[in-house]
């Protein structure tokens, strides 16, 4: 289920090249939430997580096989990382 709020921060995110840059600074998805808050925009990191995945699975075989060989994806704002611990 689309969330407006987050569906807004994206938008201006992907038109504004600085809060990309600021974004890059942040160290999980919920101080993303915290900068959108900042910003006027109310969502969480685990609306970030459910929007990430539902735009997974919407996404056809060839972006698919794309992104599991660590191509970036046009139109995402973000990447998963796999950190081994």
């Amino acid at each position: 289920m689309a969330n407006p709020q987050l569906e807004s921060f994206l938008a201006q995110a992907k038109a504004d090249p600085a809060l990309l840059q600021r974004l890059q600074g942040c160290p999980n998805l919920d101080a993303i939430a915290t900068l959108g808050l900042e910003l006027g925009h109310c969502f969480s990191g685990v609306d970030l997580v459910r929007h990430q995945a539902e735009a997974t699975l919407r996404l056809g075989e060839e972006d698919l096989a794309a992104a599991a060989a660590g191509v970036e994806l046009q139109g995402h704002l973000w990447l998963i990382h796999i950190v081994w611990a």
